[in-house]
C-alpha cells in the first residue's frame, strides 16, 4: 500500500463508542499502526550526495558518502524505494535502481530493523555496480551487559577477507574469524548479528586465508553495553593510509559504524594526515619549511610556484615556519598559532603574501579529495597578493567574449578558497577579471575537466621577469 511517510508512531486518537442514551460513553483507543525501523547508509565511494525516496516522496535528502541517517521509525507495509544522485546543476537522477527501471518495491515488515546500504560504484557494471544492500534484524533489545555487531563487506575495491574480533593483541594464528572457513566477499550476506560482552576489543580484517596480511586494524576499541552496530567495510577514501603488511598496497578499507543514533568512521591504526605545500610568495625566492622547529627535508630549496607533497604527518598541533633557504631568518612563523592536523584528512598549506607588503602568512585548508563518477571537482584559490578583489568566470570553451556573461563567483578577496566545487564534465575557459570589470587579467582556455577528476587553480603574481599574472595548476591539471 502507498502511505504518507512520517517519523514516529501514528498518534492515537480517541473515539466514542456507539451507545444508547442510557449508557455511559466509554473511550476506545485504537491500536497504533505497526512500525519498523529504517537506517540508510551511503557507502558508494564514487557517488555524489543522494536523496532517498519512499513511495515517491523524499524521506532523506543530501546524504553524502559515509553518511548514516540514524534509525527512523515508520509505518510498516509495502513501499517503493529509490535513490537519486544529485548532479552539479542541482538536478537528481535515479541511480538505485538504474534509470529508467521502476523503483524497488519492498515489504517492510513490522517489528523489524532495516539497514539499507548503497554499495558499489556508479562507474562499474556487473557485481560491483551501484546497488542497494538490505540488512534486516528483528527489533529486539541487546542482552544486558552485551554489545551487538553485524558485519558487512561493502567495499567494491577490496578483495575477499576474513574478519576477526578479538581481545586486544591476540595472535590471529590462534583465532577463528567471524566468517569461519568461508571468505567474506563484497556484497556477501552480512555476518551476524553477534553479541559479545561489553569490553575492549580489536577488529582486524585480513586478506582471505592470510592472517598476516592485515588490511584493516582498529587498534584497541571499546564496545559499550547496549551498543547496536552495523559495521560496514567501505572503500578507504581517507588520506594518509598505511600499507597492508607483506602485500604493499594501501590499506583498502575503513569501517563505517551505523548505529540507531547515526554513524561514525573507524580508521586503521596506521592512518596519518597528508599535507601538501605550495609556495605562492612571489618575492621570497628559495625557501626552507620547518615543522616544530625541524627542517622538513622534502621542503628545502622550495621555489615560487612549486607544489610538493603530500607528506604524511601524525595528527597533532604543528608550528610551521618558512625561512629563506639556508637561513633561519623566519619570514613566516606560526608560533602561538599551531596548525592542527587530524588523521585521515588531506591538507593543502599555501605560503602566501609578499615580503614587500609585509603580509606573509599561511593558508591551510582541509580537503575532501574523493573522486566522483558524476562530476569533476574544481577548486579556485586567490593567491595573488598584488591583485585586489576579482571576479571568476568558468564558461564553455566556445565562449571567449564575457561581456554579457555573469561571473561564476564575484568580489573574491585575496586568500579566498572556493573549496572543491562539482562541475559537469566538459571543456572550459577560465577567466579572472578585476571585480566588476570585464577586462581579463588571467585566462586559461580549453581546459578539459573530466568526471572523476580533481583540479586546483591558484591565481598567482607574475614570475619575474614576466609582468603577467598567472595560475599555479595542480591535482589533475
Amino acid at each position: 500500500m502507498s502511505r504518507n511517510w512520517k517519523l514516529g508512531l501514528v498518534a492515537a486518537s480517541f473515539a466514542i463508542a456507539a451507545c444508547d442514551s442510557n449508557d455511559t460513553p466509554s473511550p476506545v483507543v485504537p491500536e497504533p499502526d505497526p512500525t519498523f525501523e529504517l537506517n540508510v547508509v551511503h557507502a558508494s565511494p564514487d557517488a555524489p550526495a543522494v536523496n532517498v525516496l519512499l513511495d515517491g516522496a523524499v524521506a532523506l535528502s543530501d546524504v553524502d558518502y559515509k553518511g548514516v541517517s540514524g534509525q527512523l521509525r515508520l509505518v510498516a507495509g509495502t513501499a517503493t524505494l529509490e535513490v537519486r544522485a544529485i548532479l552539479p546543476d542541482g538536478s537528481a537522477v535515479q541511480v538505485i535502481p538504474p534509470d529508467p527501471d521502476p523503483p524497488v518495491s519492498i515489504d517492510f515488515a513490522a517489528d523489524t530493523v532495516y539497514t539499507v546500504i548503497a554499495v558499489g560504484k556508479v562507474a562499474d557494471t556487473g557485481p560491483t555496480a551501484l546497488q542497494a544492500k538490505i540488512v534486516t534484524q528483528p527489533r529486539e533489545p541487546v542482552t544486558a551487559g552485551n554489545a551487538r555487531v553485524v558485519v558487512v563487506h561493502g567495499s567494491p575495491s577490496a578483495p575477499a577477507v576474513d574478519v576477526y574480533v578479538t581481545a586486544p593483541g591476540a595472535d590471529l594464528a590462534a583465532e577463528t574469524p567471524l566468517n569461519e572457513m568461508t571468505p567474506l566477499a563484497f556484497n556477501d550476506d552480512a555476518l551476524g548479528p553477534v553479541e559479545v560482552p561489553a569490553g575492549s576489543y580489536q577488529v582486524r580484517i585480513t586478506v582471505a586465508g592470510n592472517a598476516d596480511a592485515v588490511a584493516f586494524d582498529s587498534g584497541e576499541i571499546t564496545l559499550n553495553a547496549g551498543d547496536d552496530i552495523v559495521a560496514i567495510a567501505v572503500d578507504n577514501t581517507n588520506a594518509g593510509a598505511g600499507t597492508v603488511p607483506g602485500v604493499g598496497i594501501p590499506i583498502p578499507v575503513s569501517l563505517l559504524l551505523a548505529t540507531p543514533g547515526g554513524g561514525a568512521e573507524l580508521l586503521d591504526v596506521q592512518t596519518v594526515a597528508d599535507v601538501r605545500v605550495t609556495h605562492a610568495v612571489p618575492d621570497a625566492g628559495l625557501v626552507d619549511v620547518y615543522a616544530n622547529g625541524a627542517i622538513v627535508p622534502a621542503l628545502e630549496d622550495f621555489d615560487f610556484t612549486e607544489t610538493r607533497g603530500p607528506l604524511g604527518l601524525p595528527a597533532g598541533g604543528y608550528v610551521l615556519q618558512v625561512a629563506p633557504a639556508d637561513s633561519q631568518n623566519f619570514v613566516i612563523n606560526s608560533t602561538g598559532d599551531e596548525t592542527t592536523l587530524e588523521n585521515g584528512v588531506f591538507y593543502d598549506v599555501l605560503a602566501t603574501g609578499s615580503l614587500a607588503d609585509d603580509n606573509l602568512g599561511l593558508l591551510a585548508a582541509a580537503d575532501d579529495r574523493r573522486r566522483l563518477a558524476t562530476a569533476a571537482k574544481l577548486r579556485v584559490i586567490h593567491g595573488s597578493p598584488s591583485t585586489p578583489d576579482v571576479d571568476l568566470y568558468i564558461v564553455d570553451e566556445t565562449v571567449t567574449d564575457i561581456t554579457d556573461v555573469d561571473p561564476f563567483a564575484e568580489d573574491i578577496p585575496f586568500l579566498f578558497n572556493s573549496g572543491y566545487l562539482q562541475v559537469a564534465a566538459g571543456t572550459y575557459n577560465v577567466y579572472i577579471t578585476p571585480a566588476d570589470s570585464k577586462t581579463i587579467a588571467i585566462a586559461a582556455e580549453g581546459i578539459p575537466l573530466d568526471a572523476n577528476g580533481i583540479y586546483t587553480a591558484v591565481a598567482r603574481d607574475p614570475v619575474m621577469p614576466s609582468t603577467e599574472l598567472g595560475l599555479i595548476l595542480f591535482d589533475d591539471f
